[in-house]
């Protein structure tokens, strides 16, 4: 599968190259994309449209994670911590719905130094290696606290108080805020660890929002959960956050309270609860259950996105869910005029003037590239093109609309992917429309609907002059039946091909 794919993408890149000196490059480039993210594991819009077809999140999780299978989790550590903000030289708290202790050493109520009234927000800044806090009024309150090895600490759950770090842009609840200090030279930094209980971090993720379907959320926890796990289980002090999770994209988007008191905030507590302890394994391990917003209709094998050995549980699937109304990546496009993709790029080539050996994954990811420049050529990976052009994906087609959209989408969907990649745009055809793929190709017209043609039957309806001919368009599939015959019907007859490769029209 993977070689022939390479095959049709140099062929379809060599399409876009100049033929010869008569022709000219392209002045403007355009990526017809699908997708938003990696493309590994679950596609988030994929299994709300999966949720909305009615999967339940078992099969959901066990479609995208190949192989595995669910279960309670063995070993859950009593706390994670989560990199709430790093590099920082001075950070904000707001007491809310009651008082903030701050605490120096330790966590207990005899180590606390001073109380942030509820209402008022205090200043925590660093000063020669050490912590100084100011009130609402910007007076130091006390003397100088901490230092490199002594921890500050926010406590705020036992008093069913929240606090508010605006330059963590959110407000916690739940568990306490350890401050750091570190890379102490000229002047130390300050960092913010959150430390709380795992199955109460999840109850602040704010992955995907809380209205969509119970299954997706449902997914969606059991795969968060698992993610984290995994990661603590590497260790919980990281360099540079002290940290066993970002709290940002870097690993899981957490809002804390924020997500909780949001909008249908207690469906997604209810998703949690509903799942508590259930994680993904393959073999008896937690998997890396990366997901990502939209897969664009496929899912990518793990050594073609960040190399390495390949993965069982990271295989490319079909993702018939990620095509749904809501989904604002299921197809997109962007245009760059030549000298605006030559400056992204900052190959070195001179002006681009188009692409080739364009080597695929198993999804359409473009996996490594050449660019070709009026003074040379570059080899470029498809997360490197992605990232210096802004993309929401490397599923592009460049200057070559291969997009499924529509009826024809609908169909290629419930097929599960079965027609393979698309090599020609849908076009109009006798009053409907034709999209060519790998193994098939589609037909639609209002009539009919949406028909899947291949093999001998295909080969004998283009020769009848397809749906501008004497047939119509197809009423049916290609279907085999009990004696081995390959029969559709069209509009204004049938084909059937037998065993011995005869075929007849009727």
């Amino acid at each position: 599968m993977r070689r022939v794919l390479a095959f049709v993408s140099v062929v379809s890149a060599l399409a876009l190259l100049p033929a010869g000196s008569a022709a000219a490059a392209p002045d403007r480039f355009t990526f017809f994309g699908s997708g938003y993210g990696h493309g590994l594991g679950m596609s988030q819009w994929g299994s709300y449209g999966l949720a909305l077809d009615g999967w339940k999140h078992p099969e959901i999780l066990t479609h995208f994670y190949s192989g595995t299978r669910l279960r309670e989790a063995q070993e859950v550590p009593a706390t994670l911590r989560i990199g709430l903000v790093q590099g920082r030289d001075r950070v904000r708290l707001e007491a809310v719905a009651g008082p903030v202790d701050l605490r120096a050493g330790g966590r207990k109520v005899g180590d606390t130094i001073a109380t942030i009234p509820a209402g008022e927000t205090w200043t925590v800044r660093v000063q020669a290696g050490r912590y100084r806090v100011s009130d609402a009024t910007g007076a130091q309150v006390g003397d100088l606290v901490g230092d490199a090895a002594t921890n500050l600490f926010a406590v705020f759950e036992p008093k069913g108080a929240r606090v508010r770090v605006p330059e963590a842009a959110h407000t916690y609840a739940r568990g306490s805020i350890e401050f750091n200090l570190y890379d102490c030279g000229a002047a130390c930094a300050m960092r913010l660890i959150l430390v709380i209980d795992p199955e109460r971090y999840l109850y602040g993720l704010a992955e995907v929002p809380s209205t969509w379907p119970m299954e997706a959320l449902k997914a969606q926890a059991i795969a968060a959960r698992t993610y984290a796990l995994r990661k603590a289980a590497s260790g919980q002090h990281r360099p540079g956050c002290n940290c066993a999770l970002y709290a940002s994209s870097y690993d899981q988007v957490y809002a804390g309270w924020d997500k909780e008191a949001g909008l249908d905030g207690k469906r997604w507590v209810r998703a949690v609860d509903q799942t508590a302890g259930t994680t993904v394994t393959s073999k008896g391990e937690l998997i890396q259950a990366f997901y990502m917003s939209s897969s664009g209709g496929f899912t990518e094998d793990n050594e073609n996105v960040w190399g390495g050995t390949p993965i069982g549980y990271l295989r490319g699937v079909c993702d018939p869910g990620d095509y749904t109304a809501a989904n604002p990546s299921a197809t997109w496009q962007v245009t760059l005029s030549a000298p605006e993709l030559t400056k992204a790029l900052g190959l070195g080539i001179g002006t681009v003037t188009g692409f080739a050996a364009i080597d695929r994954g198993v999804s359409g990811r473009i996996v490594q590239a050449t660019v070709r420049g009026e003074s040379g050529t570059a080899t470029i990976s498809g997360g490197a093109l992605r990232s210096a052009l802004g993309l929401r994906d490397d599923r592009v087609w460049i200057n070559r609309n291969r997009l499924v959209v529509g009826p024809i989408r609908d169909k290629y969907d419930a097929m599960n992917c079965a027609p393979g990649l698309a090599l020609s745009r849908q076009v109009a055809v006798a009053g409907g429309k034709r999209q060519v793929f790998e193994d098939a190709t589609i037909y639609h017209s209002d009539a009919t609907g949406a028909r899947a043609l291949d093999g001998p039957v295909l080969e004998v309806y283009l020769d009848n002059g397809g749906p501008g001919g004497s047939l119509g368009f197809p009423t049916s599939d290609v279907r085999k039946h009990p004696n081995g015959n390959l029969r559709a019907s069209f509009e204004r007859g049938v084909i059937t091909c037998r065993p011995n490769g005869t075929c007849s029209v009727s």
